[in-house]
């Protein structure tokens, strides 16, 4: 019988092997086909141009504007109003990030550029422009019916919009680990997922439930911009959590982890994207770790609480999961995540609920108002918890 298990293990760790390497294999092969960015003459004295349509608003700091468009990080010095739509020519010199000779990451830092706008835009562009004008309408709304930071704040849970939230926030917000809420990333589509469909679960069935859970996941998508990240997550994370409801575990971890690596194939700069990496670990939590969390608690009285159950097991396993990357990437961890999420988390699909209706209601005047006074409760709630353990 010992001899049997040894055995089956050992094929099974061959057919691993084999599998990691084909994969290895073939990553590489993609790996070489990866076109050059920067022309081969190009050195650290080079003046490169590059012309590009703004398709979102960009990111304002402090002390600049940041415009991210593919391999390509543009910092510009000082708050500059760049219009979306228009086509812009960013000139100057570039630092390349290089891995295994091929260009993964560019960055220029105070360019030249001009906008024009003549140049017409494609289908896929005038419709990710329709998507943006239609976030900058909600965000203009929302700032009328609610102060600072409560309008950025429903903005970004709702739309995946951080650039308009206060910087001290902000840091609040990265230091008790609950930054994820206001990012569209495959985190919050993994945690927004897990939760719906964990609490419709209970009163409904699961094929109703999982509708539902796609339902949110498209709507999700569509409403943060549509853009590649929130995409690729949502793929990533809508096939394997809704083959795990279900009730196919096997398949939802296959699914996982064959979409992750059509991905690398289809476009292997993802290997060094890090929302890539947290977007499986963060869906790798929940369907590994979560159900043995559910099995342990249901051991014990406080375990068996609903709230824990809906809310705590898949925001802890996620964080598990995730926790090496950010030690890896960031250096940093907040020790104290998992209990701000534990308070704030409940709190987010009741946000992102009240703020569509909000915005729903915004064209009448008074039930736009009584609705952003019901918005506001556990806006405030959410702020004064981040503050307090921030």
């Amino acid at each position: 019988m010992m001899q049997s298990r040894i055995k089956s293990l050992y094929i099974e760790l061959l057919d691993a092997f084999g599998r990691l390497a084909l994969f290895a294999l073939l990553l590489g092969l993609r790996w070489m086909t990866i076109p050059d960015v920067l022309p081969q003459t190009w050195t650290p004295s080079t003046e490169i141009k590059y012309t590009a349509r703004l398709l979102d608003e960009p990111e304002h700091t402090d002390s600049k504007t940041i415009i991210t468009r593919g391999v390509w990080r543009i910092e510009i010095p000082g708050y500059i109003r760049l219009m979306p739509g228009r086509v812009y020519a960013f000139s100057g010199k570039v630092v390349p990030r290089m891995l295994m000779g091929k260009v993964i990451k560019i960055g220029m830092m105070e360019p030249s550029f001009e906008g024009f706008d003549h140049t017409p835009a494609t289908l896929g562009e005038r419709v990710v422009l329709a998507l943006t004008t239609m976030r900058a309408r909600m965000e203009e709304n929302l700032s009328r019916r609610l102060p600072e930071p409560h309008s950025s704040l429903s903005a970004g849970i709702l739309l995946g919009v951080k650039g308009s939230l206060p910087w001290d926030f902000y840091q609040e917000l990265v230091s008790t680990g609950t930054v994820h809420v206001v990012a569209a990333s495959g985190y919050n589509v993994s945690i927004v997922a897990g939760v719906v469909m964990g609490v419709l679960f209970k009163f409904v069935s699961r094929r109703v439930a999982v509708l539902f859970g796609i339902i949110a996941i498209i709507g999700y998508t569509i409403l943060a911009g549509g853009d590649a990240p929130i995409v690729r997550a949502a793929i990533m994370g809508g096939l394997a959590i809704t083959a795990y409801y279900f009730g196919r575990p096997v398949w939802a971890k296959r699914l996982l982890w064959v979409s992750g690596i059509v991905m690398l194939l289809v476009e292997p700069r993802y290997l060094v994207d890090v929302g890539f990496w947290l977007s499986i670990s963060a869906t790798a939590g929940i369907l590994y770790l979560e159900p043995q969390m559910r099995k342990l608690g249901s051991r014990l009285v406080i375990g068996r609480s609903r709230y824990l159950s809906d809310y705590l097991y898949p925001t802890l396993a996620a964080n598990v999961f995730t926790l090496p990357i950010i030690l890896l990437v960031f250096s940093r961890v907040s020790w104290i995540s998992p209990l701000v999420n534990l308070l704030v988390l409940p709190l987010t699909p009741l946000i992102m609920f009240l703020t569509a209706v909000t915005l729903l209601l915004d064209p009448i005047p008074i039930l736009g108002f009584v609705s952003s006074l019901l918005l506001y409760v556990p806006l405030e709630l959410f702020i004064e918890v981040v503050r307090m353990l921030g």
